[in-house]
């Protein structure tokens, strides 16, 4: 136990220069959102779907704990396919991340402990990618005043809010509300004007919901049980059909077309 505990000072201390595993795994994913492109409309790309993540370990002892840590604290395909979705950036089909140690630093790392290495490689779509065709999203309003009863939506992400449109304090419009509650109403005021989006994720041929950073009471009422959705959960909870979504007190059921 108490080598343990020695063993977890070690890694709070700062490691190599100052640059502790936990602050490397961040400035990866901070390279990584740094690629992400603003193609206009406000849709955003990232042009890569390979990535090897360069470590620097000059030692056996060093790369023997770092292999530890990568292998047992991280996740790096899902974090950065995470950190994408917080940039409302779709994940490349077929995302691959992995890492190698180095033991002599290269140009590449510059001052830095790590360098990514950002390839794009062109996969032969296979017939479940084929087959999985984005259904139509049928959102009908059970509880609450939106601008329509009921909406019939084929958008890839799909915004849920308090009115039509969401401007910020110089009155440029930050974000538009496919599914718009109205201004007016106990109900609607329980709805945040940037309350939640729901979006098609090809690769699991599923639409997902997910609750905004400062919206509160998200959930889903399923076969009598309720699903709580996290504003710290990027990924959020897959829809089914015939789901009520709860946003606030207003509530709004989903079906497939």
């Amino acid at each position: 136990m108490s080598d343990f505990l020695g063993k977890m000072r070690d890694w709070l201390k700062p490691w190599m220069k100052g640059t502790s595993p936990l602050e490397i795994r961040r400035a990866i994913l901070d390279d990584v959102e740094s690629r992400v492109i603003a193609v206009g409309g406000g849709k955003r790309v990232f042009p890569f779907n390979r990535l090897r993540v360069h470590l620097l370990a000059p030692e056996p002892q060093v790369r023997t704990e770092l292999e530890a840590v990568v292998r047992e604290g991280w996740n790096l395909k899902d974090e950065v396919a995470a950190r994408l979705r917080e940039r409302d950036c779709v994940v490349p089909p077929g995302m691959e991340v992995d890492v190698a140690f180095e033991e002599a630093a290269s140009p590449n790392f510059a001052e830095r402990r790590f360098w990514v290495e950002y390839a794009r490689a062109e996969a032969a779509p296979t017939p479940e990618v084929a087959a999985a065709a984005r259904p139509a999203l049928e959102v009908t309003v059970l509880k609450g005043t939106a601008t329509q009863h009921v909406y019939e939506l084929d958008n890839e992400r799909i915004y849920l809010g308090r009115l039509d449109e969401v401007v910020d304090a110089d009155g440029r419009v930050r974000r538009r509300n496919d599914v718009a509650f109205r201004e007016e109403g106990e109900i609607n005021h329980t709805v945040s004007r940037e309350h939640a989006r729901i979006a098609w994720d090809g690769a699991s041929g599923g639409y997902w919901l997910r609750a905004e950073q400062n919206a509160s009471g998200t959930r889903i009422y399923r076969s009598g049980k309720t699903i709580e959705v996290s504003a710290h959960d990027r990924r959020g909870v897959r829809l089914q059909p015939g789901d009520e979504v709860h946003l606030g007190r207003a509530v709004v059921k989903v079906g497939f077309r």
